[in-house]
């Protein structure tokens, strides 16, 4: 086994994770978040100046860039401190049928010796008002992040407007390798093969459902993929009722 070189020093050893999506490309810029002594003022380009904020990074980002992002000082008795920041991917450019996204195709990429993280291990995420990332850009990959998302609107909301086309965040976006603690887990209204894949989903400490939510009516969900996931109770509650459930219309999903 070998080891993976990647842009500004970042080398891995081995491949990337079994069934993960994590790679990195040719063309792709790469940042850096360090949540305890980084800075929002610094390039972010490299492990010694890198960003304090998630926010800062995905704004920074543009089409098929790559965020790495450092778990936060441990704590004993409670594990990795938590980022805590409601995040917006935004899709950029201009809106509209035959415009380019120019935020399309980020990846935003929890550091973890782990295959999985938790709420108690590796890179940990709370949300501030109300959901913890909103994926508003098309493409956009998410992978090894523990989100707790208890009384949030969502952990994490893949979103569209139809054809107003201001956001993409439903066409082609991805979870790899997530935790996700609490109500109500994942949202999106409508989908475009969305991928949600070796995910773990842990209900809210009283048994409260936490899973996958398509919440959409009038935007259709096509060619979904939901593998390999799973859920589990809060604190030896069991879930309050499935955590896989859907309003919009759905196709050809897969699910196994």
């Amino acid at each position: 086994m070998g080891f993976t070189n990647y842009p500004n020093g970042l080398t891995s050893l081995g491949s990337p994770l079994p069934d993960g999506g994590r790679y990195s490309s040719p063309w792709a810029t790469h940042y850096f978040v360090a949540g305890d002594n980084g800075s929002d003022s610094s390039a972010g380009t490299d492990p010694a100046n890198d960003f304090l904020t998630i926010q800062k990074a995905c704004t920074t980002a543009l089409a098929g860039d790559v965020i790495y992002i450092r778990p936060k000082s441990y704590t004993l008795g409670t594990g990795f401190a938590r980022y805590t920041e409601d995040v917006v991917i935004a899709q950029g450019g201009t809106a509209g049928s035959g415009s380019t996204a120019t935020r399309a195709g980020i990846s935003l990429i929890g550091v973890t010796p782990r295959g999985m993280p938790s709420d108690f291990l590796g890179v940990r995420w709370k949300f501030t008002t109300n959901t913890n990332l909103n994926i508003e850009a098309p493409a956009t990959h998410i992978e090894g992040i523990g989100f707790f998302a208890e009384a949030s609107t969502a952990a994490v909301h893949i979103e569209t407007d139809g054809a107003t086309r201001s956001k993409g965040g439903t066409d082609g976006s991805s979870l790899y390798n997530c935790a996700i603690k609490g109500d109500p887990g994942i949202t999106a209204n409508g989908g475009n093969e969305v991928q949600i894949v070796n995910c773990r989903f842990q209900a809210k400490f009283d048994g409260t459902v936490s899973g996958i939510n398509y919440t959409g009516s009038s935007n259709a969900v096509s060619r979904p993929l939901i593998q390999g996931c799973e859920f589990i109770g809060g604190n030896a509650n069991n879930m309050s009722g499935p955590p896989i459930q859907g309003a919009a219309p759905w196709y050809d999903a897969i699910i196994r």
